[in-house]
């Protein structure tokens, strides 16, 4: 299986659900195209300068058949998909 890392960078509407501290993702669009989330593979934290923090998360889209990674800037209250791959072998 060959991985190639399609970095993008690119701002996304994301339709999410947040309860207390956990964030599900149902969908995204990007590029005129909706992804449905089937799975929330990871979440992570960093620290960001000019928006105090942002959360990462790698998302699988199983029927698109893509994983990708977003991004949540909480400040500015913005996401942006940072890179993905297909999830073929």
């Amino acid at each position: 299986m060959a991985y190639t890392q399609n970095q993008v960078y690119k701002p996304i509407e994301v339709i999410s659900h947040f309860h207390n501290s956990t964030v599900n993702i149902l969908k995204f669009k990007w590029d005129n195209r909706t992804y449905k989330v089937s799975k929330i593979a990871n979440m992570w934290r960093l620290p960001d300068n000019e928006e105090g923090f942002k959360t990462h998360f790698t998302v699988i889209c199983d029927e698109a058949g893509i994983i990708c990674e977003l991004s949540f800037y909480h400040k500015c209250l913005k996401w942006e998909i940072v890179q993905y791959d297909s999830l073929e072998l």
